[in-house]
């Protein structure tokens, strides 16, 4: 892994691929609220604003474990916390994720040695569909900040990881985007990696708001991704499925698994066979008295 200082991304000179830079940035087609652009474009600054930290004032020796020294204030450690004391039985595989969380320098590895090796691109931009959820626990626009979903600032692994990408923030039903196309390839790999249906649409723009970014067509999208350098790609693939093995959907999935197995804790058939002989029935009969009902076909 490359130690040295990365630069950012978003400071590099731009290609001249892709239709001439427009304005960020729009809602869907029944969004058009100045608020929310406002909102948006404060996110984004935020996030420059920390990365920009990132990049030119962290000591060296601190690049090497940013990530990993915002381990505590992720929602994904908290997930891991109570699924670790729902766990009374060991059996929701909790081990191998511990360890994950426990190396999260790999993931400070990963983003210093892919922002050592991006090319020189001018922001993309688009949206995020992944069914009306904010899987990747980006920052919120338009939601109360004691609200249970919201989320600000670096609250998720994927969300501190994909701003050294570009700028990302969460409104209503979809995720927005601006930023370099190895963000867009992250996203892909991350949803593909949990199994989860996503869409990628355009971003559109708004004339009064004022964040660069380029629209791309889907063929631009491919003659971009194809003057990626392949060992470029496999680093964004390895940083992304890291960050959905121990994301929050996935560690809600192991809590779902607990709970199926508290629903499962006994042996029913024993119990159903107890039961027939209560009723005096013959247990030699071939259909047992109490077997669960079958959907007629």
């Amino acid at each position: 892994m490359e130690t040295s200082t990365p630069q950012n991304p978003l400071s590099k000179n731009p290609s001249t691929l892709g239709t001439p830079t427009r304005n960020l940035l729009v809602d869907h087609e029944r969004q058009s609220s100045g608020d929310f652009v406002s909102q948006c474009l404060a996110i984004f600054r935020q996030q420059e604003q920390v990365v920009t930290h990132y990049f030119e004032t962290t000591p060296p020796s601190q690049l090497l474990f940013y990530i990993a020294s915002k381990k505590s204030q992720f929602v994904e450690t908290k997930t891991l916390q109570v699924a670790r004391y729902l766990n009374m039985r060991d059996n929701a595989g909790l081990l191998p994720l511990q360890h994950l969380f426990n190396h999260l320098h790999i993931v400070d590895d990963l983003v210093m040695s892919i922002n050592n090796h991006l090319p020189p691109q001018r922001p993309i931009g688009w949206q995020l569909l992944s069914q009306n959820k904010n899987f990747m626990n980006l920052p919120t626009v338009g939601v109360a900040g004691d609200a249970p979903d919201y989320r600000g600032i670096e609250q998720s692994l994927a969300a501190t990881v994909i701003q050294f990408l570009g700028v990302a923030c969460y409104h209503h039903d979809r995720g927005y985007f601006v930023g370099h196309i190895v963000g867009y390839l992250f996203s892909c790999y991350y949803f593909a990696h949990l199994g989860i249906g996503y869409a990628v649409t355009p971003l559109k723009s708004l004339p009064q708001a004022s964040y660069p970014y380029q629209s791309v067509s889907v063929t631009q999208l491919v003659r971009l991704l194809q003057e990626l350098d392949e060992t470029l790609k496999t680093q964004v693939y390895q940083l992304a499925i890291y960050c959905a093995q121990i994301s929050e959907y996935a560690l809600e999935k192991r809590i779902e698994k607990l709970l199926i197995t508290e629903v499962n804790s006994f042996n029913k058939q024993a119990l159903r066979d107890e039961l027939s002989v209560l009723v005096q029935y013959d247990l030699s009969e071939k259909e047992a008295l109490f077997q669960p009902i079958k959907p007629l076909k």
